[in-house]
């Protein structure tokens, strides 16, 4: 009976052992797209910040107009979060309304990409 019970146990600690390397696998992949996500958020912080330089040099504005262009995008969704969220448009199709954040017309199919409300989107 002891050397069933010990075999058994021997099973669950193999698998046990499998699952944590699992785990730490998804960590390390985890912890590496964390860090691609993280340089990538620093190259398009430098870049809008050389783009508003730029702006705001040639064009004579101040920091006050992009907080408040910033502002009002905000405000676009109905939400200050500090973020662009999708909105509501009209398929140019079937003139139903669709998220901006889809690719297609949940409805008809038809393409609606040119009618995204920002180019970022």
């Amino acid at each position: 009976m002891d050397l069933f019970l010990y075999g058994l146990q021997q099973r669950h600690i193999n698998r046990t052992m499998q699952e944590a390397a699992r785990a730490e696998h998804k960590g390390q992949q985890a912890q590496s797209q964390v860090r691609m996500l993280e340089q990538r958020v620093d190259r398009l912080s430098l870049a809008c910040q050389a783009l508003w330089e730029l702006l705001r040099e040639r064009m004579d504005l101040d920091d006050a107009v992009m907080i408040a262009k910033m502002e009002e995008i905000d405000l676009r969704d109905g939400a200050a979060d500090g973020k662009m969220g999708s909105t509501v448009i009209q398929c140019p199709s079937c003139a139903r309304k669709v998220n901006s954040s889809r690719k297609t017309c949940l409805y008809c199919a038809t393409d609606i990409s040119s009618e995204k409300p920002h180019v970022f989107e």
